[in-house]
């Protein structure tokens, strides 16, 4: 038994380093949401002390990373920390969203004030990475034209969402970092997930206006290549938080109706098919009906 909890106690932090370490991006943003929790939010200070020594070899590994995406990281974690300390935000969402939207204008006026070569040498990687995956995945017939094309226009589409792409991650090493602090810290603040069950995830219904912000942007200004990018970024972004809102949804009501495990591995299975757009729209849905009255948006 006493060896069971032992496993469980390490099973937190073994998966988060796993993930961590799995892509070089999240281990920076992971690292650095981390310290700073344990930093700002800790009530023992040789833990606070660690956290602050611990992030000097976390600057170290940035100027050997990628810089531009290490800045955000870095900008994305200390803004999304401090309004979570602050607790300006009911949900770990909100807070790791508004850091991520600060970061990312701040990332973008750095681009702009070095110049666009930065940028250009990241997605130029990401395309040689995407027709490097084309060639193993799929045999091109020199003939086929049409599918050589369809391929070009889904390559250039992933380069166009690389900035929703790390958001997404951004975020994901926020709910991690809060997992593990959960786990070891002791707050003197009272930080949770928002929700002790996923059935119960929901966030505060305002981010609906960023869906609609970046409809009207890709609608009236489709010919404005920058606007176009920031809308299909805004609704890639909101798009799948509000995916994972739906499926939190009809969690909800299979827990309910008292449904199986099997449903639920249905339901999720089905987020990879065009089945898809069901739960986006019971995640936006959720935002005007309320289908989980009893279910707070709580930090």
């Amino acid at each position: 038994m006493e060896q069971g909890r032992t496993r469980s106690k390490w099973l937190p932090i073994v998966a988060a380093a796993a993930v961590a370490l799995s892509n070089p991006f999240m281990l920076v943003a992971m690292g650095a949401t981390l310290g700073l929790i344990f930093f700002w939010c800790d009530h023992r200070a040789a833990y606070r002390k660690i956290a602050g020594l611990a992030m000097l070899p976390l600057l170290a590994l940035v100027l050997w990373l990628e810089p531009l995406l290490s800045f955000f990281a870095l900008t994305a974690s200390f803004i999304g920390v401090w309004t979570l300390r602050k607790n300006f935000f009911s949900t770990v969402t909100s807070n790791a969203l508004v850091g991520c939207l600060i970061a990312v204008a701040l990332t973008a006026g750095v681009v702009l004030e070095t110049g666009p070569a930065l940028w250009g040498r990241i997605e130029a990687n990401a395309l040689a990475t995407q027709q490097r995956w084309q060639k193993l995945a799929v045999k091109e017939d020199p003939a086929d034209s049409e599918q050589k094309e369809l391929w070009e226009k889904w390559n250039r589409l992933a380069v166009k969402i690389i900035p929703g792409h790390f958001v997404l991650m951004m975020i994901a090493s926020f709910f991690l970092s809060i997992i593990l602090y959960r786990r070891y810290g002791k707050s003197r603040l009272p930080l949770s997930l928002g929700c002790s069950q996923f059935n119960e995830y929901r966030f505060e219904d305002n981010w609906v206006w960023l869906v609609i912000i970046g409809l009207v942007l890709a609608l009236l200004f489709s010919a404005n290549e920058t606007l176009l990018r920031v809308a299909i970024n805004i609704l890639f972004v909101m798009g799948m938080l509000y995916i994972i809102r739906g499926l939190a949804v009809m969690f909800y009501f299979i827990a309910r109706r008292q449904g199986g495990t099997l449903l639920r591995v249905l339901l999720v299975a089905l987020c990879l098919t065009p089945m898809v757009m069901l739960h986006l729209v019971f995640g936006l849905l959720d935002t005007w009906v309320d289908f989980r009255r009893s279910v707070p948006a709580t930090r």
